[in-house]
């Protein structure tokens, strides 16, 4: 009778596990959409998931995956609307949070080419997190596209600060420093864009145009020489090959310079370009002049003017070359009338406009757009983020430590690691604490000094921070033999332990109203 039962039981037991492992699935959309992503049937999926929310329409986890699929369906406007539907009702998980998803909401504005929306956007997430070098970057080069390079150029100079070995970040800044006449920072991104990409025709143009500027010609002609030999396109080697010709001669090198003028010549006449072939005959006879190869010069201009009598001034420019040449050389000291050579100057500083570089960069913005409002609506929530008084009396001021109290102890650890590396640290190691309850412990290492940082989160709400918690704190930092110590508290502290940590120069304490505020985006 026993053995009766008990094989009854086993057998009840092995159909529930049989139901739960193999025909709940089949009937739960939750599991099957989990399934049907696995398997790569996004389609399916997302059937799956809209069932889910015809059940569940709030459900945030539901929402954020269903988004995912459409975004990887490339069905823009319906990840958006998820995306925003979230943020709208602002419930969300312990995995997925509002920085998640305002991140997937910027991108998707962006790919939708909504790039207003997405510069809000990434300007919303740098209120709360002004190091984010995501939400950095997309400012930092949505703004410079748009010739804001004053705007652009604070946002480069914090991102450089958080990112390493990235070719357009350094490029970006350079070009952004160029514009703004920084013009030693603009050479040293270039040189470290060049460090990563040695054979970019864009970094070396760049960085050419940078030493122009800064008149170290001889350092800027490798960089343009580099592109003109190695250069596919015929309009990049003539360009690259002309501003060569003209560091030569500013580099006082005035007949390599007329040898690159005449290749410039025969490179146009064998390709057959009739306006590159008007610009080479212009240039070589005042690079003929700059050398006292009158003759040569006069050849030069004489066959550009067969060519177009209108061609930039060249009638009045052959007239006046003529005159000199029966004119001797006293007689044109002692007259007072125009010359040629008074116009070498002006030909040398004018060969390139003032816009070149920024026009061939690549980041000029072929689409205007209008940022100033957005621009200047996050100048002003930033500058309501520096009051102090009024951020604490926000809308949910308090709130957020209150609802973390009540949090179970797992996902208070994950909102206590994430406002510790919200703070700039990464958590190493979770520790023993004496109650979890009471909050966490962890071993963490400061993102900036690379130092060893001891952490305490506690969510005490019936008691103050006294002095022998403190005590017990500061032993616990040099027992571990950290540099220094962060104590993240929901409650203030007694008088006698204020008066205490005046001498504890290792800790350091974050009040209830800053780990609120600390907690804003996070939960």
């Amino acid at each position: 009778m026993l053995i009766t039962i008990i094989l009854i039981i086993l057998g009840g037991m092995g159909a529930i596990a049989y139901y739960l492992v193999y025909i709940r699935p089949k009937f739960d959309p939750a599991q099957r959409a989990e399934l049907f992503e696995k398997q790569g049937m996004l389609k399916e999926s997302v059937i799956e998931y809209r069932k889910v929310l015809e059940s569940r329409p709030g459900d945030p986890t539901t929402r954020y995956r269903l988004a995912g699929l459409y975004l990887k369906l490339n069905e823009i406007d319906q990840a958006i609307m998820q995306l925003e539907g979230m943020l709208l009702t602002g419930k969300f998980t312990y995995e997925i949070d509002s920085l998640d998803v305002q991140k997937k909401l910027a991108g998707a504005y962006y790919i939708r080419d909504d790039i207003e929306k997405a510069f809000r956007g990434y300007l919303e997430i740098l209120n709360l997190y002004p190091t984010d070098p995501e939400a950095l970057y997309h400012v930092a080069f949505i703004a410079l596209g748009q010739e804001e390079f004053d705007f652009a150029q604070k946002h480069f100079d914090r991102l450089v600060k958080l990112t390493k070995d990235d070719f357009d970040v350094y490029f970006g800044a350079g070009i952004t420093c160029y514009q703004n006449q920084r013009t030693n920072e603009a050479i040293a991104f270039f040189k470290n864009a060049l460090a990563l990409r040695p054979n970019s025709d864009a970094a070396n143009l760049a960085m050419a145009f940078a030493l122009q500027r800064k008149r170290d010609f001889k350092q800027a002609i490798p960089h343009a020489s580099a592109i003109a030999e190695r250069a596919r396109e015929f309009e990049v080697r003539y360009m690259a090959k002309r501003l060569l010709a003209f560091l030569n001669l500013q580099a006082k090198k005035n007949d390599e310079a007329v040898k690159n003028f005449e290749d410039l010549m025969q490179s146009s006449r064998d390709n057959d370009s009739q306006a590159e072939l008007m610009l080479a005959l212009y240039d070589l006879g005042y690079a003929c002049i700059r050398t006292e190869q009158i003759n040569r010069a006069y050849e030069y201009w004489n066959e550009l003017y067969q060519m177009d009598k209108t061609y930039n001034g060249i009638n009045r420019l052959v007239t006046m070359l003529r005159r000199e040449m029966d004119t001797s050389y006293r007689q044109l000291q002692d007259g007072f009338d125009a010359s040629v050579m008074d116009g070498i100057d002006d030909w040398i500083a004018g060969a390139f406009p003032q816009d070149f570089l920024w026009k061939v960069c690549g980041l000029k913005s072929e689409r205007a757009l209008d940022l100033k409002n957005v621009m200047v609506t996050a100048r002003i929530g930033v500058a309501r983020e520096g009051d102090g008084e009024a951020r604490s009396s926000e809308v949910g001021a308090g709130d957020r430590v209150a609802r973390l109290i009540k949090l179970d102890t797992e996902s208070f650890r994950i909102m206590a690691n994430r406002v510790v590396g919200k703070m700039g640290y990464r958590v190493d190691q979770i520790l023993q604490t004496y109650r979890e309850a009471d909050g966490v412990d962890f071993l963490a290492t400061s993102n900036e000094t690379k130092e060893k940082v001891l952490v305490w989160v506690r969510r005490w709400t019936k008691t103050m921070v006294g002095e022998i918690p403190l005590r017990n704190f500061a032993q616990a930092i040099n027992d571990i033999k950290a540099k220094q110590g962060l104590f993240i508290t929901t409650v203030d502290l007694t008088e006698p332990a204020k008066n205490n940590l005046k001498r504890l120069q290792k800790v350091t304490m974050v009040y209830p109203e800053e780990f609120d505020d600390l907690l804003r985006g996070i939960l």
